[in-house]
């Protein structure tokens, strides 16, 4: 990348459109120079803006209304555009960027103002404009670097440079992760420390398992040894207490837990025969004693009879004297029910007799009241009747006013109607003129929607292609994935190949050693088994001569069964393994051979992949991977979605604008229509309302009172007086009415009793005879059977007869009761039932003692075997959790540096192979401008990683001392030489790693202040050496010294105006 020409226009200090062309230049190095404030750094920040959307310093950010020039009009629109190379020189293409930052402009219609969003335009070699949406993406992949990388390779701001030089290790990990993507070192530390603390988790949860099982074990005295209770005791407490699980303790622990259930087992057994034998003991007992007390319940009811009996005998004769008492009583209440009725019919006819003499003394006084009432009704009917016609008169009148008043509110209403229709005529006329202004307004604005919506197919095609491109990298991946898959498949078969080949190599070589041992000790002893097969006594030895064999050849006892036979079959067994290790072989050299192909194969379509991805997702990471081809395609399927629907919504849109404007002409002419027909329609209201204004004030002159409350008044009164003679007449009438009735009901009662009194007589004597005979009959007299009816009731005749049925009742069941009784004990004797009691108790307390002994063994047995049972399997899986955190917690602390001497963790040890090689790109330059005195290295290894992590620490050498010292130690010159060295050798090394990017521009803004004139020249040679290619490098400073040493200079001046700038070349 390297810049032709850079345009601003209000643009921080420059008001005015300034151009400044890169190509006057004699030279590749030049000096942009200016008084503090004058505008040198806005040329850089202007670069960076136009690539990034941000200014340059990271400790001073600025964007949007910040970077709007305070020296231009506001109406001026703020841009920034760059015109810059990429690419070799014989293949550079020309690319052109034009961003505009967010800022304030006034509105163009009326007061106040608006804020505009940042825009961005990139214009390809072709000449084509590149989608808006991914500018910033497509400008990053031409450049090849972040804009974090960028500003250490290309824009080295003023101050900043030196911040890595003199930054802790800590930081320069930060910044070096940015830059050369050693994150996933990061990553892998914290996936185990995640994983690690899962795995302490689990260990704590094992240890809270074990403590809440133990919790529960019971220790019953008596039942174990004397040495385990106290020995169980203290491991319970101890494991209880105790932050961390012991092994040891817990497998004592259960060891002696063990003990005790096998133990507490006995006990149960022991306990519960013993129950048994208390059970039936107790059953036998309680059953004695229930016996007892029936025969106890037996001999109380036969004395409980006896007593009844007795009882009876002296109330034998006072129920005789009851027997007689009632037959009285009923006889005396029959003859008082006859009396009663002989009573009622003698005063039925005196009162019949009465009611005669009071009617006929009544009668002559109602006929004279009716006769008065009969004229007066008279006379009120004749004056009623003149009150109805007199009534009928007003009525008429009164009537026909309330008709004209009704007509008269009908008129009223239709005039308000009227003048109602004739507001909303009006109103339709005013509304057809304005929905025709509106429409004609918003075809307007239809017509400009239509005109912006114009690109809309196109980009319905682009997506396409797009998205077509998005499935068949989809596939791609898919396709990859499967392939992976397959790869870890065969990597698993060769794996397991190697696997079985060692396996029978290893059973190969210990077989054929163990057969070399036997064949060796056969051969060995195969001299011996001869001569003891040959030997004789008093034979001379075939190889000494002796004739006495005192010491004859003894074989081991381990080597008396060999044989040739069996040394055969051990020879065999070897050939067959030795032909089973060669097929293994062969296995395992085809499976790696399968794996290496697929393997190949698979990285070959991830650089297809790669190659495609980075064609049309410019924005790719430099390390590519599967994982973040499938992260970026998803990312991309999220973009086109928005798109489509982006895209979706703006074809409605235009579909709906070109379907209005489509038929907008026949709703203009419908309108006008609607708008001549309103007009008509108020000329026709206002005739109607000038029509029925003419009607009411005909009406108010036809009236015959002043207001329609008078004309209701005389009604009223005419009324009143008809309806108050009408009642006067109506009560003489009901007067009248009553008067007669009585006079009547006066008449038929003296005929109804005249009639009624014969009979009366005949029934009173009837049963006057009646009640003689039956006193006659029952032998009482008048005055004993009113005594009797006095002193008792008619319930008490019925209440003795009760007692005496009670009593005859009574009597025969305590005979039946002292029978029974006396049948069930069958001469037995009256049983002891305290004695049975008393044995019935201690025979139950003796089996709820055993009882409870055994259910209480039983649960602690129950109990401690379920905490044992329980505690097995965890053991078993705290092994195997401690074993994987053994391991985690080991790779953890090594990784991250944890381990005491060696506190340096992975990532750093990565990113020292990076600093070192940036190392030897800096060390060429600062060695150069400090005349062979510095150099700077890392802290050495053994001092990396003690008392905390110093990996990337710089220390500096001087060749004059021969001893390494802090770089904190430099002067300001020595510090600004390093760190400048420094810079130059990042920028070689990012460049380098990323093999894509083709930088010909450097900018060092300031810092050569600090330096004397040697220093300086120095510098300024290794910049010259660095530019004497096609680099470009320009220096932002106020130097004066500099101004002699570099000849093509960016003079920049600031006035009222804002900044300007004027070329010097040499």
């Amino acid at each position: 990348m390297k810049p032709l020409k850079l345009t601003m226009q209000a643009f921080g200090s420059y008001g005015r459109q300034t151009v400044i062309d890169f190509r006057k230049t004699n030279q590749n190095l030049f000096l942009i120079t200016g008084d503090t404030g004058s505008g040198k750094t806005t040329i850089f920040d202007a670069i960076v803006f136009a690539l990034y959307g941000e200014a340059s310093s990271s400790a001073n950010k600025k964007d949007g209304v910040e970077l709007q020039s305070q020296f231009a009009e506001p109406e001026v629109e703020p841009f920034v555009e760059l015109e810059f190379l990429e690419g070799m020189a014989s293949d550079a293409r020309k690319y052109v960027v034009r961003r505009t930052p967010r800022h304030v402009r006034p509105l163009r219609r009326g007061k106040g103002s608006t804020e505009e969003k940042e825009s961005v335009v990139l214009i390809l070699p072709d000449g084509t404009e590149y989608p808006r949406k991914e500018t910033d993406k497509k400008l990053e992949e031409i450049i090849g670097l972040t804009k974090s990388q960028f500003m250490q390779v290309a824009m080295i701001a003023q101050g900043e440079f030196m911040e890595l030089l003199r930054a802790r290790s800590d930081d320069k990990k930060i910044i070096f992760r940015k830059l050369f993507h050693t994150e996933i070192y990061e990553a892998i530390v914290k996936e185990l420390a995640q994983r690690r603390k899962e795995k302490q988790g689990e260990i704590s949860q094992i240890k809270t398992k074990c403590q809440t099982e133990i919790a529960h074990v019971k220790v019953p005295e008596g039942v174990t040894d004397e040495e385990d209770v106290p020995q169980l005791q203290a491991l319970k407490e101890r494991i209880s207490l105790s932050e961390h699980l012991s092994v040891t303790d817990m497998e004592a622990f259960m060891e002696v837990l063990e003990r005790l259930c096998h133990r507490l087992k006995e006990a149960c057994d022991q306990a519960q025969e013993v129950y048994t034998t208390a059970r039936k003991d107790a059953l036998a007992k309680r059953d004695a004693y229930s016996e007892a007390g029936e025969l106890e319940k037996r001999f109380d009811e036969m004395k409980q009879a006896e007593e009844e009996l007795k009882i009876c005998e002296q109330q034998a004769e006072e129920m005789t004297k009851n027997r007689r008492l009632a037959l009285q009583i009923k006889d005396a209440w029959d003859i008082y029910a006859v009396w009663e009725r002989y009573s009622d019919a003698k005063k039925s006819l005196e009162d019949t007799r009465n009611g005669l003499i009071r009617q006929q003394e009544a009668f002559p006084e109602l006929k004279k009241i009716y006769e008065a009432a009969t004229v007066k009704e008279k006379e009120e009917k004749k004056l009623w009747d003149e009150q109805v016609a007199a009534y009928a008169k007003v009525s008429e009148r009164a009537q026909k006013a309330l008709d004209v008043f009704k007509e008269i509110r009908k008129a009223e209403k239709d005039v308000k109607e009227k003048a109602k229709w004739l507001d909303t005529a009006t109103g339709k006329e005013a509304a057809a003129a304005q929905a025709l202004a509106d429409l004609e307004k918003k075809e307007q604005e239809q017509r400009k929607t239509a005109e912006e919506l114009g690109d809309v197919p196109v980009r319905k095609e682009q997506w396409n292609t797009r998205s077509h491109q998005a499935v068949e990298i989809k596939k791609d991946i898919q396709a990859l994935q499967k392939a992976e898959e397959e790869v870890e498949r065969q990597r698993q078969t060769a794996h397991q190949a190697c696997k079985s080949f060692q396996t029978a190599s290893e059973i190969y070589e210990r077989e054929n050693q163990n057969y070399e041992t036997m064949r060796r000790l056969f051969l060995n002893a195969q001299a011996g088994l001869i001569a003891k097969e040959q030997l004789e006594e008093g034979k001379p030895c075939p190889v000494c001569g002796s004739i006495h064999h005192p010491h004859p050849c003894e074989l081991k006892e381990e080597h008396k069964e060999l044989s040739r036979e069996k040394l055969d079959t051990l020879a065999e067994q070897v050939s067959r393994l030795r032909t089973d290790q060669e097929k293994a072989s062969s296995e395992a050299k085809a499976a790696n051979a399968l794996l290496e192909e697929k393997t190949q194969k698979q990285e070959k379509d991830l650089e297809k992949l790669e190659r495609k991805m980075k064609e049309w997702l410019p924005a790719m990471p430099e390390v590519f991977s599967l994982k973040t081809a499938g992260e970026k395609l998803t990312a991309w399927d999220e973009e086109l979605r928005d798109e489509k629907e982006r895209i979706t919504r703006d074809i409605k849109r235009l579909k709906e604008t070109q379907d209005f404007l489509q038929g907008v002409e026949e709703k203009k002419q419908r309108l006008k229509q609607e708008g001549e027909e309103a007009r008509k329609a108020t000329s026709d209201a206002q005739a109607d309302f000038s029509a029925s204004q003419s009607r009411l004030y005909s009406l108010q002159e036809s009236k015959d009172y002043p207001t329609e409350g008078a004309a209701r008044d005389a009604l009223e009164k005419a009324k009143k007086l008809k309806d108050d003679q009408e009642a006067r007449y109506q009560a003489i009438l009901q007067a009248k009415t009553e008067a007669e009735k009585e006079k009547t009901a006066a008449e038929t009662k003296i005929s109804q009793y005249q009639s009624e009194i014969p009979g009366k007589e005949e029934e009173m004597e009837r049963r006057r005879v009646v009640y003689q005979q039956t006193a006659a009959e029952k032998k009482l007299t008048g005055e004993q059977w009113k005594g009797l009816t006095d002193i008792y009731d008619r319930k008490k005749a019925d209440d003795l007869q009760n007692r005496i049925h009670k009593y005859e009742t009574q009597k025969a069941a305590a005979r039946r009761a002292f029978e029974t009784a006396t049948a069930a004990i069958d001469g037995r004797l009256c049983p002891m039932m305290e004695e049975l009691e008393q044995a019935k108790i201690k025979a139950e307390r003796q089996m709820e003692t055993a009882q409870g002994t055994w259910q209480a063994l039983q649960e602690e047995h129950r109990t401690d075997s379920d905490v044992l049972n329980s505690l097995k399997p965890i053991m078993v899986e705290r092994r195997k959790v401690m074993e994987m955190y053994q391991r985690l917690d080991h790779l953890y602390n090594v990784l991250a540096g944890n381990v005491s001497g060696s506190r340096m963790d992975m990532e750093t040890f990565v990113q020292r192979y990076y600093l070192e090689r940036i190392l030897v790109a800096a060390n060429r330059r600062f060695q150069e401008m400090s005349a062979g005195q510095f150099e700077l290295r890392m802290c050495d290894m053994e001092r990396a990683g003690k008392g905390k992590n110093r990996g990337l620490d710089l220390m500096v050498y001087s060749a004059v001392t021969g001893k390494e010292r802090e770089v904190r130690t430099l002067s300001g010159g020595e510090s600004f030489m390093a760190a400048l060295s420094l810079a130059l050798g990042m920028a070689d090394q990012i460049q380098e790693s990323a093999a894509s990017v083709s930088l010909d521009v450097m900018f060092i803004d300031e810092g050569f202040g600090s330096l004397d004139d040697h220093s300086r020249d120095k510098a300024i040679k290794v910049l010259q050496d660095m530019a004497s290619g096609s680099k470009m490098i320009g220096i932002i400073s106020h130097v004066t010294e500099l101004k002699q040493e570099i000849e093509d200079q960016l003079i920049v001046q600031k006035d009222k105006n804002g900044s300007h700038i004027e070329w010097q070349i040499s």
